[in-house]
């Protein structure tokens, strides 16, 4: 009785909602309140709040909404009462439960069921043929998987994204690196808008973050923990569509994975729930991949550069534009 009476108040709350510019940004909160109460996960509430906002003076970022929530989920940690006053249960982001009981050992037999464990034997498997010399690895990379007018940001970690810079399509970056240009280290695994967006935290905009991405089309696997024959053990025998697989120049190899064939993934919060809560949190963190790597702006090894603290090229080992044929 408690959560329908709470949910009753959402949904009221959701076709009253306010339109931008006239009073929206405090209802969002008390709604957020009521989509706590209801027991909602946040990114049930989210996606009610993102569809029941109207077009208004001003854009509303996605930001904005997931700090209502925050701030909701915020006030209720405590138990809560209904207004007879009812004990009502207290709020906790409620975090996905992993499918796979025991990683360790699910991981283990993934392992040890590889048919090989020499990188020799990975990059033979290969479905299109690395026959190149590793500078090369860049603009054929940028080619096989992203369509000619993505924009993709390569730079450092750090820097920020410029339009023209660090952020070009592809097509600039093939002749970029074929004219014998050099980039780098890194590189976001999926295309952006080349608009500007709120960030994460609130505290300004950047072209180059998890609400600049365009197009949701690949996530990204690495191990922090695993010896390089044992990723390549996993790599061997993982049922999942890989689309690429990058030796780093240090001790992990990244692998792409083609989330179109998951998950129907068009928005930020689809990416929240089926890739990060069901794909990493369920299926893939239980095993022992970096939790880290659970984000749509994710930064990766670009292959064709030399790792300036090793000395050794970041390269390809495995490439496929139309990933494996298995799903998970």
């Amino acid at each position: 009785m408690i959560s329908k009476h709470f949910i009753a108040k959402f949904e009221t709350g959701l076709t009253e909602i306010p339109s931008p510019g006239g009073g929206l940004h405090p209802a969002l909160l008390g709604i957020a309140n009521y989509g706590v109460m209801a027991r909602l996960t946040p990114e049930q509430i989210f996606v009610k709040l993102r569809q029941a906002i109207k077009p208004g003076k001003r854009r509303v970022p996605d930001q904005e909404i997931w700090a209502a929530i925050k701030r909701a989920a915020a006030d209720y940690k405590g138990k809560l009462s209904s207004p007879s006053g009812a004990s009502c249960h207290q709020y906790i982001s409620p975090k996905p439960q992993p499918i796979i009981n025991d990683g360790r050992v699910v991981l283990e037999k993934i392992i040890m069921s590889a048919p090989f464990d020499d990188e020799t034997d990975l990059w033979s498997s290969s479905p299109i043929c690395i026959d190149w010399p590793p500078e090369d690895d860049a603009p054929n990379f940028l080619f096989c998987l992203y369509e000619q007018e993505d924009l993709i940001f390569i730079g450092n970690s750090k820097e920020r994204g410029i339009l023209g810079h660090n952020i070009r399509t592809v097509c600039d970056w093939i002749r970029f690196f074929r004219s014998g240009g050099s980039a780098g280290p890194h590189f976001i695994i999926n295309p952006l808008t080349g608009e500007p967006a709120q960030k994460k935290a609130a505290d300004g905009k950047t072209y180059r973050g998890d609400n600049n991405i365009k197009s949701f089309n690949y996530c990204l696997i690495e191990f922090d923990n695993r010896t390089r024959a044992e990723q390549i053990r996993f790599w061997s025998t993982i049922k999942l569509p890989v689309c690429a697989l990058i030796d780093t120049g240090g001790k992990s190899i990244h692998g792409l994975i083609d989330v179109r064939k998951l998950a129907t993934v068009k928005t930020f919060e689809q990416w929240v729930i089926n890739i990060k809560n069901r794909l990493y949190d369920q299926c893939l963190i239980p095993l022992g991949v970096d939790r880290a790597c659970s984000n749509p702006a994710r930064l990766s090894r670009l292959p064709g550069l030399c790792r300036n603290e090793t000395g050794n090229y970041q390269r390809l080992l495995w490439l496929s534009p139309e990933g494996r044929k298995v799903t998970i």
